[in-house]
């Protein structure tokens, strides 16, 4: 609770209307809620475990905040959207919450591309303008960095480049090799 507690603060702490908005319909949808707070990040190598993604995306956000006050060029609230937004696919890309397994959707189309689509369909109904949700969708769709890393898009936008790099960060910190915190991986 604590941690679900954290990303409601940090996703508060957005101000731009439309983003907010499309930040709150994933919030308040119960079943991504509830999966979110049991959900890993991933099958192996990084935060592993059940609550492992919400545990990344609340530290991911909590990076954001801190690189948007080190740095005020960057768009604080996009960045966040891309903390808060780019793994949110795993919610139905891994089924289980140890011993995660892909489901059918996620081996066949990919968080990267099942999150864009979601982003899509919330947008249009909190009615964000479309050239900002080109921003997020690519916040989410470059967050690999590189074409070789399964991105379909490299980074385009400084908010993406940070994105992939604050994602990089924490996801490097939560390696493990059997899917517990704090075994680094060889």
């Amino acid at each position: 609770e604590q941690a679900w507690s954290e990303l409601l603060a940090l996703a508060d702490a957005v101000t731009d209307q439309h983003i907010k908005a499309l930040i709150a319909s994933f919030l308040g949808d119960e079943d991504f809620a509830a999966r979110l707070r049991r959900s890993p990040a991933a099958k192996s190598v990084h935060h592993a475990y059940a609550g492992g993604l919400l545990e990344h995306t609340v530290a991911v956000m909590k990076l954001a905040h801190r690189l948007a006050d080190q740095y005020p060029q960057v768009d604080r609230d996009l960045l966040v959207a891309g903390a808060f937004l780019h793994d949110l696919g795993k919610v139905r890309e891994l089924s289980g919450d140890r011993n995660a397994e892909y489901t059918d959707e996620g081996r066949l189309v990919g968080h990267l591309v099942m999150a864009a689509q979601w982003i899509h369909d919330k947008a249009r109904r909190v009615g964000m303008p479309r050239d900002l949700e080109h921003h997020v969708v690519h916040l989410v769709l470059a967050h690999h960095g590189k074409l070789e890393y399964g991105s379909p898009k490299v980074p385009m936008t400084l908010e993406a480049l940070l994105t992939h790099h604050l994602d990089e960060i924490d996801s490097r910190q939560g390696c493990t090799t059997d899917g517990r915190r704090g075994v680094r991986r060889a």
